[in-house]
């Protein structure tokens, strides 16, 4: 089952600027509740998660709106998506970007928020 972390400040990224406290877990989505675009992007982990167990772990769902700090830094792109640390996406994902991040290592995406 998906594991919620409420009241987290932050994830850290592959950005420059790390966010802390750092919330653990190799696959991390941060959402919102009521946000279409959250729900696509949970659906198509736990499809993922079905067709490739041995790959896509668990995901971490962490709610965007738990502390202010973390609201004003990802509240308007949710979802935002990390994998090992590093954000590889946000408002969509990519089956393809997603599979390749955890088989090979994230990227980081072309254009940071």
């Amino acid at each position: 089952m998906w594991r919620h972390q409420h009241g987290m400040a932050a994830l850290r990224s592959g950005e420059l600027r790390p966010l802390d406290p750092l919330v653990e877990g190799r696959v991390i989505i941060v959402t919102r509740q009521g946000c279409h675009l959250c729900d696509e992007v949970i659906g198509l982990v736990a499809r993922l998660r079905q067709e490739h167990r041995d790959l896509v772990p668990e995901p971490m769902i962490v709610d965007v709106d738990a502390n202010e700090d973390f609201r004003s830094r990802w509240g308007d792109h949710v979802p935002v998506i990390f994998v090992d640390g590093t954000l590889i996406s946000y408002w969509t994902l990519g089956a393809d970007t997603f599979l390749s991040a955890l088989r090979d290592g994230p990227s980081l995406p072309a254009v940071l928020p």
